[in-house]
């Protein structure tokens, strides 16, 4: 059996022989779901246009489709069989609508638009509908009609087909926050929230021809921005537990593809790479995309990070704050952290809003929340990175950081195994050198600790299945800094960072080092490993003096 790599056609995948992992129960809960205007916000590549092209077939009064859904777990369903192709079905994608100006993007708009209307050109020889309501269709059709008219697109196609089919309808609109991310990311947001604002306010409120109106996307836009006036929308987003079974693939799905494909005892190796993820209480979720990718190559890769669009990530993490940089450090290396997650939030938050950030990674993929508790508008998280393919961006991006500033991963490793070593002159001398190269004064103000602290953590991510880093863990009688334990021989370094102000660094590397004995931060590692070495390293400035025993 074929694996449907790069399709999301439902119709192209069951006639095709493709393999097929069955959401169909997600159209029950749709028709269960008292709302008519529902947002599901999901990452990229989890599913989203699959599921909306198997909605358009059930629902779709165009054929008799039903022949694809035999032997699915929707064919017999009592209450389903009743809706199976009875609606006009209007399906429209957003996916290509990303260009450098607002300009380009409104082109792509309407361009999507016109082939929509084009499905529907039978329309033009109906008696139902009013010369008025034709001329209107056609100047939509070739691309002709005012930018007000746009607005209205969706609306009007679905009034006259309601009027044509005397029957209500459905409106499936995928990735309609693209063009409001291309905005964002190319100074057009402003723009593009304005239209698309008015759109899907005129597509989705207060539209008695609609039957359902759906929506994808990554993000919860925030209502002030696109949804102000959108009161009957209802949102489910990642944090949610309606649907989060359908997008992305559960665990059960996974042995059983494993099974198909001959494959089961790669399922150790498959969960690492790709598994991690929660939508709302549905535990291991897999990126789909990663998962039929990996068992056509048999091999792990990153093949989700490789395909999706990380500008927008790769840009805030390397531009983002001491604070931001030292956390993503602690979660590259494995630890959770705790965050306040907006639940809606606007892209232009990220500008003045530094927390804003963490909603941004959470809905996009690139973090999952293993705990939440939602009170409002927020959502209280403990937040960690769900696998390894995820781990190997951020990886790659402290990477391109460091070598931004002509510093190559092996040099950090080389730095630690002087701390190993015991070789103060040789630490000294290479860690100075990175100083000079990397730190501005302006930097370090008055949480200099921090900021040298968070550096040196930014460098110790790229040490990859070599090391392993801990920072600021309890032991002995305190919070260490920073630990990094070798995973292939058993010795690990603790490291105590402090900023000198009056004193010499000597002396300051002393205190330091005398804090590690003090505080006996080797208590825990000692039944771990037999060797532990202590450094104390004194800062100030672009100079470091490091002390080791």
């Amino acid at each position: 059996m074929l694996l449907p790599s790069g399709i999301d056609d439902f119709k192209t995948i069951i006639e095709g022989n493709y393999y097929y992992v069955d959401k169909t129960g997600l159209i029950k809960d749709l028709l269960l779901d008292g709302a008519n205007a529902i947002l599901i916000t999901r990452p990229r590549r989890f599913g989203k246009s699959l599921n909306f092209s198997m909605i358009k077939y059930f629902f779709s009064n165009e054929k008799d489709y039903s022949y694809l859904f035999k032997g699915m777990k929707i064919y017999n369903d009592p209450i389903a069989s009743k809706h199976m192709n009875k609606y006009p079905v209007i399906h429209i994608t957003f996916k290509d609508a990303k260009a450098n100006s607002w300009e380009d993007t409104f082109e792509v708009l309407k361009s999507a638009i016109s082939k929509e209307y084009d499905k529907f050109s039978y329309l033009l020889e109906s008696e139902k509908l009013k010369d008025h309501h034709k001329k209107y269709f056609l100047k939509i059709l070739q691309k002709e009609a005012e930018p007000a008219d746009y607005r209205e697109s969706l609306s009007n196609l679905s009034y006259y087909l309601e009027i044509h089919f005397q029957s209500k309808v459905i409106l499936l609109i995928d990735e309609y926050d693209v063009p409001i991310e291309s905005g964002y990311v190319n100074g057009y947001y402003e723009k593009a929230v304005d239209f698309m604002r008015g759109m899907l306010t005129a597509a989705l409120k207060g539209n008695t021809s609609l039957f359902k109106g759906l929506l994808t996307g990554v993000y919860r836009v925030a209502k002030e921005d696109i949804f102000s006036g959108l009161n009957n929308l209802v949102v489910y987003t990642v944090l949610d537990d309606f649907y989060s079974s359908y997008f992305g693939f559960t665990d059960d799905e996974v042995k059983k593809m494993l099974s198909d494909f001959n494959m089961l005892d790669r399922y150790e190796e498959i969960k690492e790479w790709y598994n991690g993820y929660k939508f709302g209480n549905t535990d291991g979720i897999y990126n789909p995309w990663s998962v039929i990718n990996y068992i056509s190559l048999k091999q792990p890769q990153a093949f989700w990070v490789n395909t999706s669009s990380n500008d927008l990530i790769r840009n805030l993490i390397v531009k983002s704050s001491t604070d931001i940089k030292e956390q993503i450090s602690k979660l590259i290396s494995g630890e959770v952290i705790e965050k306040d997650i907006k639940i809606s939030t606007a892209l232009r938050d990220i500008t003045y809003d530094k927390e804003a950030i963490w909603s941004l990674f959470l809905f996009a993929g690139y973090l999952t929340a293993q705990e939440k508790s939602i009170k409002g508008l927020k959502a209280y998280c403990k937040i960690l990175i769900p696998n390894r393919e995820l781990k190997e961006l951020y990886v790659d991006i402290f990477e391109t950081w460091l070598k931004s500033m002509n510093l190559e991963p092996n040099s950090v490793e080389r730095l630690i195994e002087h701390l190993f070593s015991q070789d103060e002159k040789s630490f000294e001398r290479e860690f100075n050198e990175i100083l000079i190269k990397v730190l501005s004064y302006h930097m370090l103000g008055n949480e200099a600790e921090r900021v040298y602290q968070a550096f040196v953590l930014g460098m110790l991510s790229v040490l990859g299945d070599r090391f392993e880093v801990k920072s600021e863990r309890e032991s002995g009688f305190g919070r260490y800094d920073v630990v990094v334990i070798d995973k292939k021989l058993p010795r690990a370094v603790i490291i105590e960072f402090k900023v000198s102000e009056d004193e010499d660094l000597e002396k300051t590397a002393l205190k330091a080092l005398e804090q590690i004995e003090e505080k006996r931060y080797d208590v825990d590692l000692k039944e771990r490993v037999s060797e532990v070495v202590k450094a104390g390293i004194a800062l100030k400035g672009k100079s470091g003096r490091c002390k080791i025993v």
